[in-house]
């Protein structure tokens, strides 16, 4: 039997994903950079930081997303030095928590009106290359990801592929998102035309989590894609957290029902 890909969870990302009370069992978990990482925060204040996110017993920390926050990497009035400074510390910081996949939203790499999109295109090749410069010491790789916003340089998840090969640095690749792949209607197996380039996933359902609401036939299809393209690395939850029996929120209810509801669709498609 094929190894199974790992499920994620991201944490702290607002206030309805308390990190303390996530159930047991996920195998790895998603850190939303700018909120922990922080790059303009002080050295005192980023080890304070990292205390939290090592007391709060999660599984490994192996993936990040939210990059930039407000900074943008494209247009008229890019600052490249404070680019680099917040680059430079994210790295390193989301390294000593043992990230090893970067995620990076492609709307942080818009299309300005009256700005030209060569240039705008010039500016992102620049900057991924900054951030592979950065990753490569430390053995880490980046994720871009497409978000399907037609404002963006890379709206699709084969434009985020086109782009990396562009940049041709081994260091930047791709995240394929269930959310943005609908919006486009792209078909999933556009993920397996050339796995090597999927480095993660995000599971995000609208208006909530994976198991409420009938997306089953949707996750299926996804879970059989990724296990016939032999993906092993993560798929993060990274949904609007409610209550799904219609009591109280319960976070470390919805979580171990998230959780086994995805277990339960793995093991089903790798059992086919």
């Amino acid at each position: 039997m094929a190894t199974p890909f790992k499920f994620s969870l991201i944490f702290g990302d607002g206030p309805n994903v308390p990190p303390e009370q996530i159930a047991p069992g996920f195998e790895m978990a998603e850190v939303p950079g700018h909120l922990f990482a922080v790059p303009f925060a002080s050295e005192g204040e980023w080890q304070k930081n990292k205390a939290k996110v090592e007391s709060y017993g999660l599984p490994p920390v192996k993936v990040s997303s939210h990059w930039l926050d407000k900074l943008m990497a494209t247009g008229p009035d890019v600052d490249w030095e404070l680019l680099d400074l917040w680059t430079k510390r994210m790295f390193s910081r989301l390294s000593q928590l043992g990230v090893e996949t970067v995620g990076v939203y492609g709307v942080f790499f818009p299309v300005r009106n009256g700005f030209s999109k060569t240039k705008a295109m010039d500016q992102a090749i620049r900057y991924a290359n900054t951030m592979a410069d950065y990753a490569a010491p430390l053995n880490m790789q980046i994720a871009l990801e497409p978000m399907a916003d037609p404002g963006t340089l890379w709206p699709s998840y084969l434009d985020g592929i086109a782009f990396a090969k562009e940049v041709a640095r081994p260091e930047v690749k791709v995240m394929a998102d269930l959310a943005y792949l609908l919006k486009l209607n792209e078909p999933f197996e556009d993920v397996a035309k050339e796995p090597e380039y999927c480095l993660h996933c995000h599971i995000a359902g609208e208006p909530a989590q994976p198991g409420n609401g009938d997306r089953v036939e949707i996750h299926k299809h996804l879970f059989r894609v990724l296990r016939d393209m032999g993906y092993e690395r993560g798929v993060s939850c990274a949904c609007p957290w409610v209550s799904t029996d219609g009591g109280p929120f319960d976070f470390t209810k919805e979580t171990a029902k998230t959780l086994k509801y995805l277990q339960n669709l793995r093991d089903e498609v790798y059992a086919e």
